[in-house]
């Protein structure tokens, strides 16, 4: 798989107001997403609510962005699963589709014990892939952190020939630079969002996020600041961001769909057991974003 830069989105998985799927919708996020010059899809991971989907609706999704966004747009497919049945179900399911690679998490409730069986874990699922470039989503306060991520990376170095990277979703950027030196096979994207340009100043060339959906111009804005060394640039526009992570704190997580609602794109609610915002709240969240002063940068 050839390198990607820049920003790649982290999709979202429609849904209707009573949280059942909307895949109608998918195509009109991949058009977004071209429109707004990303680099690439993430599919089926954190923002698309993985966890809360069944393995059919999973499948679903991921053929409505693999078929939408082929010739356009590269894609990972995320295959993560706790059981390695359901992983080679997804996975085989997904190269019907041709994902240009796919990626998986640790197993967050059996976890392995260390490094070496979690590198058997992933040896064993890295078999149903046909070859494709595979990932590591690494999110630790989710998935919890069992085991020595640069002592894993030297097993896939070794073991795995199709082991391609890390999606890095963690704030220890002593040890993202750590396994970004390791080797110039492995793609690192960053996935914390309000710490990219802490990212950027350690060598990420790629990153996978929610809130560049809505907030493209800031990010793109950020790298290319960084790029042309203008840091006061790159700081008041990681403030931007700043600020839209506050009020999505604020109004929990399933704020982040309702900014796709205020960026021109209505993709429904998170599924339970995420947060529900009512109409009354949606009026709060709307006066947040007007006092945040972020209307201007959304879509």
């Amino acid at each position: 798989m050839k390198k990607i830069t820049g920003l790649v989105a982290a999709t979202y998985n429609p849904m209707h107001p009573d949280q059942s799927l909307a895949p109608e919708k998918i195509g009109e996020l991949v058009d977004y997403a071209v429109s707004r010059n990303f680099a690439g899809l993430f599919v089926n991971g954190s923002t698309g609510e993985f966890t809360s989907l069944t393995t059919r609706e999973r499948q679903i999704c991921a053929e409505a962005y693999l078929e939408s966004a082929r010739g356009r747009l590269p894609v990972i497919l995320n295959i993560a699963s706790c059981s390695i049945e359901e992983l080679r179900i997804l996975a085989e399911h997904g190269l019907k589709h041709d994902p240009d690679a796919f990626c998986l998490m640790m197993p967050f409730y059996f976890k392995p014990a260390d490094a070496r069986e979690f590198a058997d874990f992933v040896k064993e699922a890295a078999k149903f892939c046909g070859g494709k470039p595979l990932f590591l989503y690494h999110v630790p306060n989710l998935s919890g952190n069992c085991f020595s991520l640069p002592e894993f990376l030297k097993i896939m170095l070794d073991e795995v020939p199709s082991f391609a990277g890390v999606k890095y979703t963690g704030s220890d950027l002593f040890e993202f630079r750590q396994c970004a030196t390791l080797s110039p096979r492995l793609q690192m994207f960053y996935g914390r969002d309000e710490m990219l340009l802490g990212a950027l100043a350690m060598g990420a060339e790629a990153a996978i996020g929610t809130t560049f959906n809505y907030l493209p111009r800031v990010y793109r804005g950020v790298i290319d600041a960084f790029q042309a060394n203008e840091m006061d640039r790159a700081r008041e526009l990681m403030d931007i961001s700043r600020r839209a992570v506050l009020v999505a704190r604020q109004f929990g997580i399933s704020s982040l769909k309702l900014f796709m609602k205020f960026a021109g794109l209505d993709i429904g609610p998170m599924r339970t057991p995420c947060n529900r915002i009512m109409p009354e709240q949606e009026k709060a969240f709307a006066e947040a974003v007007k006092n945040a002063d972020l209307e201007q940068y959304l879509g």
